[in-house]
């Protein structure tokens, strides 16, 4: 007998928009979908979600509908992940809905907007602007996670069938938030940390500064050659955003 998997996940994908329409009437409807995160350049630190406006044609609504995705990847990092990631493509879709600009750089940089959008629904935006990405690393907190715990155990339950992501590539290739026919991507690619590069100086009175990988910085110090101390992280100054 058939189990009809893709139903399934779509069923509890579904239900999960339904939950947060709940407690924000004014989110729009969406067409659910599922697959895997890791195409194009994303093969080896695969995306969790995107939200594109407008893309599907629903006769029965009476217009367009927004494609909602999350993938195969955050359903393998269990419920929470699901409802994180649901919650961030949750915030583009408000957005959308109030004509709200929350992006630019083809969707790559997430503005301010986009973070008081997403502190709204129940994540907690960082407090500086990331590089390229903005204020996209929108964590879900200890109370929506109380919220939607239902919701959570209800797909862990589940049992969904799932994607696992490749642990190669970790820090290989660009920022997380690529862009890719106009869809705004979720909050993180793979492992978390990946194509990330953290800004470090050094102790002199002209401090020296470069970019590192967690990893490399967490390998052993990295000492300056002048004053000889070492390098460690600094608060990363931009936070307007940058130039197109």
């Amino acid at each position: 007998m058939p189990t009809h998997e893709g139903t399934r996940i779509t069923t509890a994908l579904e239900s999960t928009w339904a939950a947060f329409q709940k407690h924000h009437p004014d989110l729009p409807d969406v067409v659910m979908v599922t697959g895997t995160g890791a195409q194009g350049r994303n093969r080896k630190r695969p995306k969790l979600g995107h939200h594109t406006a407008d893309l599907w044609l629903d006769a029965a609504a009476g217009g367009p509908r927004a494609e909602l995705f999350v993938s195969g990847e955050a359903i393998a990092a269990g419920g929470q992940m699901v409802v994180e990631t649901a919650l961030h493509e949750a915030a583009h879709a408000l957005a959308a809905a109030r004509g709200i600009r929350d992006t630019s750089c083809a969707g790559r940089w997430h503005n301010r907007k986009f973070a008081e959008l997403a502190k709204e629904l129940g994540l907690e935006p960082p407090k500086r602007a990331e590089k390229v990405i903005g204020f996209s690393e929108c964590l879900i907190t200890a109370a929506t996670v109380s919220r939607y715990a239902s919701v959570i155990r209800k797909l862990d339950a589940a049992a969904l069938a799932r994607i696992e992501a490749s642990d190669k590539g970790e820090d290989e290739g660009q920022d997380q938030e690529q862009d890719e026919d106009g869809k705004k991507e979720g909050p993180r690619g793979g492992k978390g940390r990946a194509g990330k590069r953290l800004a470090v100086a050094c102790a002199c009175e002209k401090p020296r500064r470069m970019q590192v990988t967690p990893k490399l910085l967490e390998g052993g110090p990295i000492l300056c050659g002048t004053c000889r101390e070492p390098f460690q992280p600094v608060e990363p100054e931009l936070e307007e955003e940058p130039a197109a």
